[in-house]
């Protein structure tokens, strides 16, 4: 019958007879006489969808005495799969349900919830609930918060506070932060929307009580389930980086990315507001100091400040970390410092981008005006990819026209002739030498001006009268290419023998096919290469099918390239972790991938979703365009692989086999989705987007961090006015950040999280050592951090006891999460609760403890007696010493094979000594 809209309804059920036997019968004869039994009610009952573990269903009755939990089969709507929780009675009345972690009991279509009704129960085959549902609970959707590290506020200049996530909802919110902030005292909340709240601040209040700058931190939010703890590993999410008033601490900084400045040289200009218009301190995170050390400012305006580097001083000191920001975290103008950005990330505003100072080593290498195909430039300093590396010769080559010019690498540039083309710009009318020099380098930070020889243009020598080979530029795969390999010249014939390095041979590696005096095609035979490794493929010679006799061509005994062969393309396959549209960007890992201008083809991903973000030979990164997804249309539970179908890097189209190779996992956009394997560095073994503290063990990329590594080391732990002692920030020298985004190394670090309710540590010093503070205490079992965790140490003292003297019992009938009113708790109180705790310091007393403790004994001395032993055999040999016994088994062993040898009779073969090498 209905109740009051405050009190549980109850719903009435028949219930037939069950056969049985012995204990069971008792029970059955019990029901018959029964006419109905009652499921309580709850829709206030709120559980959140992922983390809320535990839901009790109740009955008025003990219709479950004598039952097994495996005789019992609950039906639910919204459906529960029975495969993601565990059942267990928890009385004759009560069942509890516990959710299986990483599992969930559905997703709710409304930002307010929805009922679950238990629809029927059914006991060993038997329905004995099946009239009408029940709603035993109200399941809401898991909120989550996106973290803000970079949103400024000011400590009292800034009023309202915005807060971004998921699954807001206005009606029982609740929020808890570091430092500490009181609703209704503090701040005024208001859920705008579910994915969106306000915080606005109350007049005379700060946003860190402590009055001190630095991050604010929401650690809980409660939206009707209960309180959630944030990123405990963090301790909370940042939502803010507070920082000091207006006023002597009105100080800000532009971020000027785009203020590009060579290692060792350049005059930089700081863009902001509130500087000192005489003197201005800056803390910068590679520790460049001023005060004339490495630099001297020499304008001060309360908007912009100008650096001069000094003489003999770089902006960065280690090249290899280049390009790369120079960042400022700090300004002191005159009121203390003032972080320009977030101080726990110690993140700061870039001021400029530095690059390595580009050098050009010279070489006086041989360039054969038409013949040479190519030539290496070696130096410092040459970029690629985002940035990229213009050079400006004598004589005037064209890139695109002339020459093709590709960084391989900050130390070497490859610059290859195009056909038809001439080093000397004249053609076929070189004369004399010529130098080859670079006259103009720009790497990203401007031209320089240089004039560094890098080759001596020298005239092609003569070749034969009869046969020619024509240099080409042709671009083959290893393998891969179906188009055959044609080689132009004069006096080719079908006998013609080409002589290839690497080595090829005719009929072995290729076919060859004659087309006419000036033209022969080769095809590549199933298993062959055309370059083992990748590389110009040169014909040194031909072999003149008359007299047998090997003709020379090109110039320099260097021979002439007739193809440039490329790797074959080789993509891993991989199941990293991918959201539809949440995770921005997707790894490719391979080999081959040596072209900037390559393409791939996905599927079922289109080509206009995403763009290439990095290229490297073993490496490509794709990022996802705004507004696309990777796969449509997921819903919750599914999954879909994307595969590369497709790529060129430069010899065209190659399509992989069986619809392509798996390269990520797609699972759908939903809430407890929380981290992804879109990590450059994922899959590696190692956790690199800083989600696993105090790990032990690095890797080439700093063990999933970053670090300033160029910084100057003989001024740590100074300020830039030789204040010395502890500034404000001590350790900036040896700051190290995650290489990744929090969440994007999901399989490295351990899979996804879900959150759990809040949990403490027990090793912890208590705040108190015995309360009944806890809002679960006198249920029968541990809730503090010793037990469940849902309570602070120390604060379930009746079912816990003191700290350091506890009491309880491991096992709890409900195995986690105790999700109930009062009410509940006034049932469970009466099946057999003791409030009163017994003494249990004598549980081992007696003739069985006695025993135990003797076992023990024995057990403790045999260890001690084994482990002395061992450290003492150890030391021994480690310092050379005679090994106990040893001489002794030495002794017995000859004596032994002395008998052997006289049992034996007496050797065909005279004895001699034992002889030893090493």
């Amino acid at each position: 019958q209905k109740a009051s809209a405050d009190e549980p309804t109850c719903t009435q059920v028949d219930v037939p007879i069950m056969a049985g036997s012995g204990a069971r019968l008792a029970m059955l004869a019990w029901l018959a006489t029964s006419a109905a039994f009652n499921v309580m009610e709850r829709p206030s009952n709120f559980l959140y969808s992922t983390v809320s573990p535990k839901l009790r269903i109740q009955a008025d009755e003990g219709v479950f005495r004598d039952t097994f939990e495996s005789d019992i089969a609950l039906n639910f709507v919204p459906r529960v799969n029975p495969k993601d929780y565990e059942l267990s009675i928890s009385s004759d009345a009560i069942l509890s349900l516990t959710l299986k972690s990483g599992e969930k009991w559905f997703e709710p279509k409304s930002g307010e919830g929805e009922g679950l009704y238990l629809t029927d129960i059914t006991i060993r085959g038997v329905k004995v609930f099946s009239e009408q549902a029940a709603i035993v609970a109200t399941i809401i959707p898991t909120p989550t918060v996106t973290p803000a590290p970079s949103n400024l506020v000011y400590m009292k200049g800034t009023t309202v506070l915005v807060i971004n996530g998921t699954n807001f909802r206005g009606k029982g919110l609740s929020l808890r932060f570091d430092p500490p902030l009181h609703p209704d005292d503090d701040y005024i909340a208001n859920v705008v929307s579910s994915t969106k709240m306000v915080l606005t601040r109350r007049t005379g209040t700060s946003w860190r009580s402590t009055a001190d700058p630095g991050p604010l931190k929401l650690t809980h939010i409660n939206t009707g389930g209960g309180l959630l703890k944030i990123d405990p590993s963090y301790g909370g999410v940042t939502v803010a980086e507070v920082q000091a008033d207006l006023g002597a601490h009105s100080i800000t900084v532009e971020d000027t990315p785009e203020e590009r400045f060579y290692q060792s040289s350049g005059r930089l200009s700081i863009i902001g507001s509130g500087f000192s218009p005489e003197n201005n301190v800056l803390r910068f995170a590679n520790s460049l100091r001023g005060k004339g050390v490495n630099y001297t400012t020499v304008r001060h305006t309360e908007n912009e400040l100008s650096l001069q580097l000094n003489k003999g001083s770089k902006w960065r000191l280690n090249p290899s970390n280049l390009p790369g920001p120079l960042v400022l975290l700090a300004v002191n103008a005159g009121a203390g410092f003032v972080p320009v950005g977030p101080t726990e990330a110690k993140k700061g505003r870039t001021v400029a981008t530095i690059f390595e100072d580009p050098v050009i080593i010279p070489s006086q290498q041989a360039v054969y005006n038409m013949h040479t195909h190519q030539i290496w430039i070696q130096g410092r300093g040459f970029t690629s990819s985002k940035y990229s590396t213009v050079l400006e010769f004598d004589p005037p080559l064209k890139t695109g026209d002339d020459i093709a010019v590709k960084v391989y690498n900050r130390t070497h540039i490859k610059v290859s002739l195009l056909f038809d083309k001439s080093w000397s710009t004249y053609g076929a009318g070189l004369r004399s030498e010529v130098k080859l020099s670079v006259t103009k380098i720009n790497t990203g930070a401007g031209p320089i001006v240089m004039n560094s020889v890098v080759g001596i243009i020298r005239e092609d020598e003569e070749q034969h009268s009869t046969f020619r080979i024509d240099r080409s530029n042709k671009v083959l795969y290893q393998t891969m290419s179906t188009d055959p390999l044609v080689i132009t010249g004069a006096g080719l014939s079908s006998g013609t023998v080409l002589n290839f390095s690497p080595l090829l041979e005719k009929n072995v590696d290729y076919t060859q096919t004659f087309v006419s005096a000036t033209e022969l095609s080769l095809k590549l035979k199933p298993g062959k290469s055309w370059h083992f490794m990748g590389g110009s493929l040169m014909v040194m010679s031909v072999t003149d099918p008359g007299s047998g006799k090997e003709i020379p061509v090109g110039s320099g005994g260097s021979g002439l390239q007739v193809a440039e062969i490329l790797l074959d393309p080789f993509v891993e396959a991989s199941e990293r972790i991918m959201f539809a549209s949440h995770s921005p960007k997707l790894t490719i890992r391979g080999d081959g991938f040596d072209n900037e201008d390559i393409s791939v083809s996905l599927s079922p991903t289109p080509g206009f979703a995403y763009v290439m973000d990095k290229v490297d030979r073993t490496e490509l990164v794709l990022r996802l365009l705004a507004g696309y997804s990777w796969v449509d249309g997921l819903l919750d539970g599914e999954s879909e692989h994307v595969r590369v179908v497709s790529l060129d890097t430069g010899a065209g189209t190659v399509y992989l086999p069986d619809d392509g190779v798996i390269v990520a996992k797609v699972e759908p956009d939903i809430d407890d989705n929380n981290c992804d394997d879109s990590c450059e560095w994922a899959l590696d073994g190692l956790c690199d987007d800083g989600s696993v503290d105090n790990q032990e063990f690095f890797d080439d990329d700093y063990g999933g961090y970053y670090g300033y590594d160029d910084y100057y080391g003989n001024y740590a732990y100074f300020d830039d006015d030789y204040a010395g002692g502890a500034g404000y920030y001590d350790d900036d020298d040896f700051f190290m950040a995650a290489v990744c985004a929090l969440g994007t190394d999901c399989t490295d670090c351990g899979g996804p999280s879900h959150p759990t309710v809040d949990q403490w540590n027990p090793d912890a010093v208590a705040e108190v050592d015995c309360s009944n503070a806890c809002e679960w205490h006198n249920d029968g079992f541990c809730d503090d951090a010793r037990g469940s965790g849902l309570c602070k140490l120390g604060t379930d003292c009746a079912d816990c006891g003191p700290v350091g003297a506890s009491n309880f019992t491991s096992f709890d009938d409900d195995a986690w999460w105790d999700d109930d009113d009062d009410q509940y708790w006034i049932a469970d109180d009466q099946f057999g609760l003791e409030l009163e705790q017994e003494d249990n310091f004598g549980i081992n007393d007696g003739a069985g403890g006695t025993f135990i403790a003797s076992l023990e004994f024995i057990v403790y001395s045999i260890g001690i007696v084994v482990c002395s032993g061992s450290i003492y055999i150890a030391i021994q040999w480690y310092n050379n010493r005679p090994m106990p016994f040893v001489k002794e088994m030495e002794e017995a062993a000859d004596v032994e094979a002395n008998q052997g040898l006289l049992n034996k009779g007496r050797a065909a073969v005279p004895i001699t000594p034992d002889e030893t090498h090493t």
